[in-house]
């Protein structure tokens, strides 16, 4: 499975069409538009500079793990004005931060720090996440004021009303009610040594030799996770000490190649054996079992309101931060590519590149919704918000 930073490195991105676009005069020490000096935006003590804006361009692409070739250049204007206008907005908000009262500043700021700290996997430091990221800790702590402090103004000026009626969420629940079923799951550790069609036969004969004394180790009382952080080449599951969570048939990417046939035929505390699978030799132990149901509806209503509520906040964002924009008197020196006015609406509901200033709770913190069950109870339509 591929690493992702951290949800607090994810910069939000503002995608709004149809904002004022304004040509200034070029500022006249810097007139070449490609030297990393030449100002892009500004309005009173602040400017944008060509270089900042590449910058944060390149955090958007690695971000998506995307390059420039892969966008391409027909893309790529818009790319760079979804990220000015991000840039843009964030410098707007903070600027209308400063003339506000906020409290509990310092306060939210700790509990997001904390709550960074213990986001951090296991066998991983935060020290270490930030340096994978390019961060410093100075770095860190200037992105979570800059966060608390537009949340705290979105919550002054943005959401009003905010909270679903029951009759909408009665409406939503008895329209998703086959969608609260939940599968049953099972949790595991495994071992893993990868195996190929490349793995020439000598090696391969290796490769088994090792699984097998690996689950010797285990069968002859030595700590499961111990064995897994010595031997197992999943690079997911290794730190973990070799948990890979609960999972429903399907959801692991080699389920197709045996892996479900052994997982959903094992019982729970027992080694299997070792068997070979498309990732090479295996063997897993099953530690938990949540057998098929249905999310209690006390528990499904709860995350419809909750999902309910994010949509509600999500949409004042955007109408927010385009009246925000609209209103700037921002000076842009190039022009702006703004993407077609559907694909903006569609990503406005809620696409990766959607987005509105940062802020996913009214309460301040970045989160999901709850999921209806303690990692049991699956999203209604696959995890995405309620149909409406």
């Amino acid at each position: 499975m591929r690493k992702s930073l951290p949800h607090f490195l994810l910069l939000p991105v503002v995608l709004l069409s149809g904002a004022v676009l304004l040509s200034g005069c070029h500022p006249a020490a810097v007139t070449d538009p490609n030297d990393p000096k030449f100002i892009v935006a500004e309005k009173g003590t602040w400017q944008i500079t060509e270089g900042e804006l590449e910058t944060e361009v390149s955090t958007f692409l690695k971000q998506h793990n995307a390059t420039p070739d892969q966008v391409g250049p027909a893309k790529m204007p818009m790319v760079r004005t979804m990220a000015l206008k991000n840039m843009v907005l964030k410098k707007l908000m903070l600027d209308k931060a400063a003339t506000m009262q906020l409290t509990d500043v310092d306060k939210d700021e700790a509990a997001q720090l904390a709550a960074v700290t213990q986001s951090i996997p296991p066998g991983q430091t935060l020290d270490s996440q930030l340096k994978t990221a390019g961060l410093t800790m100075d770095d860190l702590k200037r992105m979570i004021h800059e966060r608390v402090v537009i949340q705290k103004v979105l919550q002054a000026e943005a959401f009003k009303n905010v909270d679903p009626s029951e009759q909408e969420i009665d409406a939503i629940y008895l329209k998703n009610k086959a969608s609260f079923v939940i599968p049953e799951k099972v949790r595991a550790s495994r071992v893993l040594i990868l195996v190929d069609d490349k793995t020439s036969p000598e090696d391969k004969a290796a490769k088994k030799k090792a699984i097998d004394a690996a689950r010797a180790r285990i069968a002859g009382g030595e700590d499961f996770g111990k064995v897994a952080a010595d031997v197992s080449e999943d690079q997911y599951s290794k730190p973990r000490g070799g948990d890979l969570g609960y999972f429903a048939k399907g959801e692991n990417p080699d389920a197709a190649s045996g892996f479900d046939d052994v997982a959903f035929n094992t019982k729970q505390g027992v080694l299997s054996p070792v068997f070979q699978t498309s990732f090479g030799y295996q063997f897993i132990k099953v530690t938990g079992i949540q057998p098929a149901g249905v999310v209690p509806e006390a528990d499904a209503r709860s995350y419809i309101l909750s999902k309910l509520r994010e949509q509600n906040m999500q949409a004042q964002s955007v109408d927010y931060a385009k009246k925000l924009l609209a209103d700037s008197g921002v000076t842009y020196h190039l022009i702006l590519v703004d993407p077609p006015a559907q694909a903006a609406q569609d990503q406005g509901q809620g696409g990766p590149d959607s987005g509105s200033p940062p802020s996913d709770s009214a309460d301040g913190s970045q989160q999901q919704a709850p999921p209806p069950q303690d990692q049991s109870a699956p999203a209604p339509s696959g995890g995405s918000a309620p149909q409406q």
